[in-house]
């Protein structure tokens, strides 16, 4: 019989779902990254959101907004993506707030660049006290367990 090691298996999937994912978001756009923030496989990817805000899952009101280019890129080195973990929410999660990263769309040929929208790309879902969260895009939404610090640096935007 094959035996399948679940922790190399669970490794193996989440690379896989993240490289699609970064990668469908890698072509929404077109914008240089410097060396250092290439130290990341994702970072990259994510390093096009020129808007990132914090959405109370109570009130839907925006409590914050990131459009300062050193700004977005500090929030995505705290996501820490290389130490997420693929796996299940708890069903007794409660959702505390959601971030919207988001982006102008590409310009187009005979396009005017004042006629660019921005759009949001993807979304991520924190919870209440527990160190989970969702990424959600492209009608795609998958949980990860992420490490207490990362958690605790999301959940400030809400409190």
């Amino acid at each position: 019989p094959y035996h399948v090691n679940v922790s190399e298996w669970r490794k193996t999937m989440k690379k896989i779902i993240l490289t699609i994912i970064l990668s469908a978001l890698f072509l929404c756009g077109c914008d240089a990254v410097n060396e250092k923030e290439q130290e990341s496989e994702y970072y990259s990817d994510l390093a096009k959101t020129q808007e990132i805000t914090a959405i109370s899952a109570d009130t839907s009101d925006i409590l914050q907004k990131m459009t300062e280019k050193q700004e977005i890129s500090d929030f995505i080195s705290a996501l820490d993506i290389e130490h997420w973990e693929l796996e299940s929410l708890p069903e007794t999660a409660k959702l505390t707030g959601t971030f919207q990263f988001s982006q102008e769309e590409t310009l187009k040929f005979g396009q005017d660049a004042s006629d660019r929208e921005i759009s949001t790309i993807c979304e991520i879902l924190c919870y209440e006290d527990i160190p989970y969260l969702t990424l959600k895009t492209a009608g795609v939404k998958i949980s990860f367990r992420v490490s207490e610090t990362t958690m605790e640096y999301l959940t400030q935007y809400f409190q």
